[in-house]
């Protein structure tokens, strides 16, 4: 174990006089956009709350509009006219009638109110696909600032560190601290960042293009009530997302971690 610190050690003083590693750049723009993705999960639960909500209140306002229309069928078949509001001679109908009409009022305010706050999250869900171009267009510019022959010794073409390390066959410790060792696998090269940060952010694009044309005022129309359960299931499942490129990034990151935790011991 003695000889495997000291050994490990040498790596590492050896590599840190090497001036071409960009990992701390692209760990943290991968940091940056697992924050993102984190915020528009975040937002993306509260919207899922939201639409259950608006479905529960819209079946409610459903209910209630039924139950005033077949009280108003009643009393225009009990007087042989349309009832009047105005009509004294009988409060308790006026009564009724008034109470269900205040609780369509209240229920559509809700309803209203729900509406903006979806169109609200849809403006935090752009605050974040912006972040996600930022850190796209940060990455482009530092590829095209590097020197192409330091751009080329930072691709990786070992295989990374999560499948070396939790493979079952035997690998030889002087393999693991050679030169294309554990640092080198834990590396992530600014051109594997850029090509995830662009996936990633044309996904979300897609799916936040796709939810914007979801969300419109007459979405909660009677006539429109299937769609909104359909809606909400969809909303939900984010099918342009793919969830495990983003899990791939973060075990990336972690290994990082761990190897440079590891390293500083040594």
């Amino acid at each position: 174990m003695d000889n495997f610190k000291k050994m490990a050690a040498l790596l590492v003083k050896r590599r840190q006089k090497q001036d071409h590693r960009p990992t701390m750049d692209t760990i943290a723009a991968l940091q940056q956009l697992d924050q993102e993705c984190t915020s528009w999960a975040n937002q993306h639960a509260h919207s899922c709350n939201l639409l259950a909500s608006l479905i529960n209140i819209t079946r409610q306002r459903e209910q209630t509009l039924a139950q005033w229309q077949q009280h108003q069928q009643h009393q225009t078949q009990l007087t042989g006219q349309p009832y009047s509001r105005h009509d004294s001679g009988n409060k308790k109908p006026l009564l009724a009638s008034t109470s269900l009409q205040l609780l369509v009022y209240k229920q559509t305010t809700e309803i209203e109110s729900i509406v903006y706050q979806l169109y609200d999250i849809i403006q935090l869900f752009k605050k974040a696909l912006q972040g996600m171009t930022t850190l796209e267009r940060q990455m482009e510019a530092a590829i095209h600032s590097m020197d192409t022959s330091k751009l080329l010794n930072t691709l990786n073409s070992s295989p990374s560190i999560t499948s070396r390390t939790d493979s079952k066959s035997s690998i030889p410790m002087s393999e693991l601290l050679s030169d294309s060792s554990l640092l080198d696998t834990a590396e992530i090269s600014p051109l594997e960042a850029l090509d995830w940060i662009s996936r990633i952010r044309a996904m979300y694009t897609q799916e936040l293009n796709v939810k914007q044309a979801q969300i419109h005022p007459s979405m909660t129309s009677l006539d429109r009530f299937e769609t909104l359960v359909d809606l909400q299931r969809n909303w939900g499942l984010q099918k342009r997302i793919d969830f495990s490129l983003e899990q791939e990034i973060v075990e990336r990151i972690k290994a990082y971690r761990r190897v440079r935790e590891f390293s500083s011991r040594a």
